[in-house]
């Protein structure tokens, strides 16, 4: 079984299934975890959502979704009204949902799905969360501010605390952009800025095979995929 990674997708359904096909992940054997981000800033958020509701339903021993800082958001615009999230790309993921789900019972019911997610999941080797992890609480007591963990905050933490609040393992995850995937002993980065980069010709989005430790690239700007290796330090 080979595990594969990918995080703050934003409403990029193109790259989204360009890469699953690329990498040619088998979900009948291959693991794949979703690292939340599924929506804002991109034109097809409800096809996102509507993509790994699916293959989670279908294959709910390999397939694994969680929840980012931006479903958390639109959780809180859904059940108390807080407008923060239509102000970073909230309207335009409302107006995808309708256009996809017409239907406000199918629509209510894959919003909903996306905000409820867990916060992390973990195997024998890794432990995959969107932002971070506090290492002052245990695993199955962590607080959802780390849904907004700044890459700052995450990296300043001993990596000896944070392996052992994981046993040791490696945690991965996104939220904050990079150009490149570096692998410190501890952390695996693995935001490639789709959407969201502030260099536009840099965004991408990624698929991280982590059992051979390589990972692609899809980049809107070239309409390419790259294949690179995660560096380690």
């Amino acid at each position: 079984m080979r595990k594969f990674f990918m995080t703050d997708i934003h409403g990029d359904y193109l790259g989204l299934d360009l890469l699953l096909n690329h990498a040619e992940v088998d979900l009948n054997h291959d693991q794949m975890v979703f690292g939340g981000d599924m929506i804002n800033r991109g034109e097809n958020s409800a096809g996102v959502v509507k993509r790994i509701k699916a293959l989670a339903e279908k294959y709910p021993n390999t397939v694994h979704a969680l929840v980012g800082n931006h479903e958390e958001m639109m959780g809180d615009y859904m059940k108390h009204g807080d407008r923060t999230w239509l102000s970073h790309g909230g309207y335009e993921t409302l107006q995808s949902f309708t256009t996809m789900f017409p239907d406000e019972k199918s629509r209510q019911e894959h919003m909903e799905w996306a905000c409820a997610l867990p916060l992390y999941f973990e195997d024998a080797e890794y432990v995959y969360t969107h932002a971070g992890l506090d290492p002052v609480e245990s695993l199955v007591n962590q607080s959802r501010d780390i849904l907004w963990m700044s890459e700052f905050d995450f990296y300043s933490i001993p990596r000896d605390k944070l392996l052992a609040l994981t046993n040791g393992k490696a945690i991965v995850h996104g939220h904050t952009p990079v150009e490149r995937i570096f692998h410190d002993g501890v952390r695996i980065n693995c935001d490639m800025g789709s959407n969201t980069y502030s260099v536009v010709e840099e965004r991408g989005l990624g698929i991280i095979n982590l059992s051979e430790q390589i990972y692609y690239v899809f980049k809107p700007a070239t309409n390419k995929i790259e294949q690179r290796r995660i560096s380690r330090f």
